[in-house]
């Protein structure tokens, strides 16, 4: 008998929830504190141990006051990310993810993952804003009044525990789950240096949602083995500077280890405007880029910012998702794309968005382990260029990485692996 076509099959069945099954949305609050200030300050929140994590539910939300010294200024970057510097998830006491300038990390995301629409549509949630009246060139930084300012700002944080796509998070059966965010230092956020006195964040929270299906279901999860695996990737940042003057061949090495690495997105930044939120073209439109791993070149023909610069864009719209995705749109436009070394000073309302990325990916599918191991050997950036740098720069290595959570359902330990 042939098989009917989905669209007409009636007869398949429709899998249900359990009756009990419950939803519950949750608003955490840091457990060491109410109030904080930026400069190297944690604030730790701790999920319950009961239920399951929605992970693409979670988002941060808090207050943040400025003061400044009467003189107007920029917040640089996303403002909702700007002031913290590292993003940490633990299982019980051990660390099992950090994300090193987190800050600089969702910027960049924010721009290769949303259109302009959609940054506009959340100006006022991520702060974005220079002008009484937004308009849509406006969409990096924000201008802070010379009496200061208060505004809330909240937008969702990608790490380990959100970018869990097809499972949930088996809360209950796992150790205390905490996520730490460590704040950065005014002097790394906002431009000119020293204008703001001070920051406070308060009415900080963590919110998500959870579901409880009843103890059943509990049951049955306990009784698939005593290790279950939910699989995720996350972020891994590195940095290198490279002195000014810079010109001809020049390899910058980078030691960050991992079994499976989907994505390299190679960003130049330390521009005095934008800072670490800059990324410029440091061959000033003369040379090209490529990436060497295990004696391999990442690609066979380097990305040529001299003959084929275009191409550099499509390549990394690549790193995201298919170039023939309509839902894969960037918030980069023709100023932000063609910022060079020579840009000392790009205004903070349109910074450099010069990204290169290399799709190290095998395969898009939803396999474990598509990308390429990086245990084995180190990860040196390539450039060959024949107009010098005039600035000393920070070469920035952003890694996208498999990872797996490993899971002991009778002792409620996990681990993770990369």
């Amino acid at each position: 008998m042939n098989s009917l076509p989905n669209s007409v099959n009636y007869a398949e069945p429709i899998p249900s929830l359990p009756e009990n099954t419950q939803k519950y949305s949750v608003s955490l609050q840091p457990v060491n504190g109410q109030t904080f200030t930026v400069a190297g300050n944690q604030i730790i929140f701790q999920f319950p141990n009961r239920g399951y994590l929605i992970p693409d539910s979670l988002y941060f939300r808090y207050k943040l006051v400025t003061a400044n010294a009467t003189t107007a200024s920029n917040m640089l970057g996303c403002p909702f990310s700007a002031p913290f510097q590292r993003l940490e998830t633990q299982f019980g006491s051990v660390t099992v993810d950090s994300i090193n300038d987190w800050n600089q990390i969702n910027h960049i995301l924010t721009n290769l993952t949303m259109d302009v629409a959609q940054k506009y549509g959340m100006q006022s949630s991520y702060g974005y804003t220079t002008s009484p009246t937004p308009t849509i060139e406006e969409l990096d930084s924000r201008a802070i009044p010379a009496a200061g300012e208060t505004i809330y700002l909240a937008g969702p944080v990608p790490c380990m525990l959100t970018n869990i796509t097809d499972k949930l998070l088996p809360l209950f059966a796992m150790p205390t789950v905490s996520m730490v965010f460590t704040t950065d230092s005014l002097s790394n956020i906002i431009n000119p240096t020293g204008t703001v006195t001070s920051m406070t964040l308060s009415n900080l929270e963590l919110c998500f949602d959870f579901v409880e299906f009843g103890p059943e279901v509990d049951a049955m999860v306990r009784g698939m083995g005593q290790k279950i695996y939910v699989k995720s990737q996350s972020f891994s940042n590195a940095s290198a500077n490279i002195p000014s003057g810079q010109n001809g061949s020049s390899s910058l090495i980078f030691n960050q280890r991992y079994a499976s690495v989907k994505a390299a997105i190679v960003s130049f930044s330390g521009a005095i405007n934008n800072k670490k939120f800059d990324a410029v073209d440091i061959t000033n439109n003369s040379g090209d880029y490529s990436i060497n791993i295990s004696g391999i070149q990442y690609p066979q023909k380097p990305y040529s910012a001299l003959n084929n610069k275009g191409g550099i864009l499509q390549e990394l719209r690549k790193c995201i998702g298919s170039v023939y995705d309509r839902a894969n749109s960037m918030a980069i436009n023709t100023l932000e794309f063609n910022r060079l070394d020579s840009d000392v000073n790009t205004s903070t309302t349109a910074p450099g968005k010069f990204y290169l990325g290399f799709n190290l990916e095998k395969l898009h599918s939803g396999s474990l382990l598509t990308g390429i191991s990086t245990n084995n050997s180190n990860i040196s950036v390539n450039i060959t260029q024949s107009t010098a740098s005039t600035v000393v720069r920070q070469c920035n290595l952003l890694l996208v990485y498999d990872s797996l959570i490993e899971i002991d359902v009778l002792t409620r330990q996990a681990s993770c692996k990369v």
